[in-house]
């Protein structure tokens, strides 16, 4: 029981991390950020109706600022724990899921 404890921990707390697999995690979660935003983008300039959420648009521009500097995080660090690296991971894929669904959750302008 110890040992499994022990193996356990030891996976938890270890910072190797192949090389391509952080350049093939990160490039998704940039592909899915991106996308994301990008969607939110198209719709405010290409709707006529979408004018009265400008401050939503400024918003969007920060987030995706944000999580692109999140990810290069992930990107450039070798000392980050594969418990930490994994919840940073699903913390931007949830946030992304909420943020999107409050983006198309908003009305256009009378």
């Amino acid at each position: 029981m110890t040992d499994q404890f022990d193996r356990a921990k030891q996976k938890l707390l270890s910072t190797d991390y192949p090389q391509w697999r952080n350049l093939l995690s990160c490039g998704a979660l940039l592909l899915i950020v991106t996308g994301t935003a990008s969607s939110w983008f198209y719709t405010y300039y290409t709707s006529p109706g979408a004018a009265c959420h400008k401050g939503v648009l400024y918003l969007s521009y920060a987030w995706l600022f944000v999580q692109w500097v999140v990810i290069g995080y992930l990107y450039k660090s070798r000392n980050t724990p594969a418990f930490a690296r994994d919840g940073i991971k699903v913390l931007i894929l949830l946030a992304n899921v909420w943020f999107g669904l409050f983006l198309f959750s908003l009305q256009p302008c009378a």
